[in-house]
């Protein structure tokens, strides 16, 4: 029984730092990062200015889907440690929310030729969470 509850306090701790990774992603981090620059041997300053605003909008993307793992991570947590349902249908709802709500808002704000398809994937999200509420 030790070992379960530090497996899922471990869970939580991993959980709650892929969500703050995230967070960090989708609000904070660069366009480039040194490593970036190093790898690929390109000038920054060569960039256009659309590229930067790309690149910001692919990693937001990221920190949507990492906020939504790490939301989803501790649910599950939560859930293992409390054995209450609710945790893990409201940690399971948010999260898909905030991921593919995210992937919709990104692939709108550059005119994706695959709306369709990733708004499919949104209102799936959002079937999903409207069945994870109903009452039987």
């Amino acid at each position: 029984m030790k070992l379960d509850r530090a497996t899922a306090f471990l869970l939580l701790a991993l959980g709650i730092a892929t969500f703050g990774t995230g967070v960090h992603f989708h609000f904070f981090r660069p366009a480039l990062l040194p490593e970036d620059v190093r790898f690929t041997g390109m000038d920054p300053k060569l960039l256009r200015p659309e590229m930067l605003q790309w690149l910001r909008i692919v990693f937001g993307t990221w920190g949507g889907f990492l906020a939504g793992f790490g939301i989803l991570l501790s649910s599950v947590a939560g859930f293992l440690l409390t054995s209450r349902p609710a945790v893990l249908r409201w940690g399971t709802s948010v999260a898909l929310l905030v991921a593919f709500g995210r992937f919709l808002a990104s692939n709108l704000l550059i005119g994706s030729d695959y709306i369709a398809f990733v708004g499919t994937l949104f209102a799936t999200a959002l079937v999903v969470v409207s069945l994870n509420f109903r009452r039987s």
